[in-house]
């Protein structure tokens, strides 16, 4: 297995990639998440765990179009409840889940609710987590804590927190989240925002560093020009 990276790119969205395919999850508006700059972004897929405007800005990525027969994963949801009232309150969202060559990450949305049996014999195992670090809407550090445990993941990312000036003020800390694992050596605190997932990977909970659009890399899309096409030429009077 190659290695797979898992990229950090604010709020709950993440870039996975792998063999040469990219896929973002969950992009955010930035007019309704605090403190995050314009996201724009490069994708060869898209993933919208649910309709929120801190989920699917969809507009903020551009593909590439390539067929979905070139990705490397194969992709499956479960669909899970937002908050504590089942859904009655700020409705579903979908938990992904991308395997490929024996590796299975799980990107887990804003589950607001434990998971049953089912949901945890299918998620069982996961390489890779990707969890909300606590959340007003979805489960608070704790429950999330305990929802990693039943699947035993092996590596968990934290995602969906307030950091300095970006998040909403209601959420809890990357901190807050690390709090309830008993050993401080399982916690890593990266300063870099991607994690690379190998077979060797340590188990662990890795706090990645949100460094911004200036370390997306090959990712980024450059603003567009203000200037229609051509116009500049006409005029300075060139054909």
């Amino acid at each position: 297995m190659e290695p797979m990276e898992i990229k950090w790119l604010g709020h709950a969205c993440f870039a996975i990639r792998y063999r040469g395919y990219t896929i973002v999850i969950d992009p955010y508006n930035s007019d309704y998440i605090n403190g995050y700059p314009k996201l724009r972004v490069r994708a060869d897929r898209v993933l919208v765990s649910h309709e929120h405007f801190g989920h699917n800005y969809r507009e903020g990525v551009l593909l590439s179009g390539r067929p979905e027969s070139d990705c490397p994963f194969t992709i499956s949801s479960l669909q899970v409840p937002h908050e504590f009232k089942m859904g009655n309150w700020r409705g579903f969202c979908k938990i992904h889940i991308l395997e490929a060559d024996g590796c299975k990450l799980v990107h887990m949305a804003d589950l607001g609710t434990q998971l049953d049996g089912g949901q945890i014999s299918r998620l069982y195992g996961a390489d890779l987590v990707m969890i909300c670090a606590g959340s007003a809407t979805a489960l608070p550090s704790q429950e999330a804590k305990r929802a990693t445990d039943e699947i035993m993941a092996k590596v968990i990312i934290p995602m969906h927190y307030r950091h300095g000036n970006m998040g909403g003020h209601r959420l809890e800390t990357a901190e807050d989240f690390a709090y309830y694992f008993e050993s401080p050596d399982f916690i890593h605190r990266y300063d870099t925002d991607s994690f690379w997932l190998t077979p060797d990977a340590e188990p662990q909970v890795a706090i990645l560093k949100y460094l911004g659009p200036s370390a997306f890399g090959d990712l980024a899309v450059p603003e567009e020009s203000r200037t229609r096409p051509g116009l500049l030429r006409r005029l300075l009077g060139k054909k």
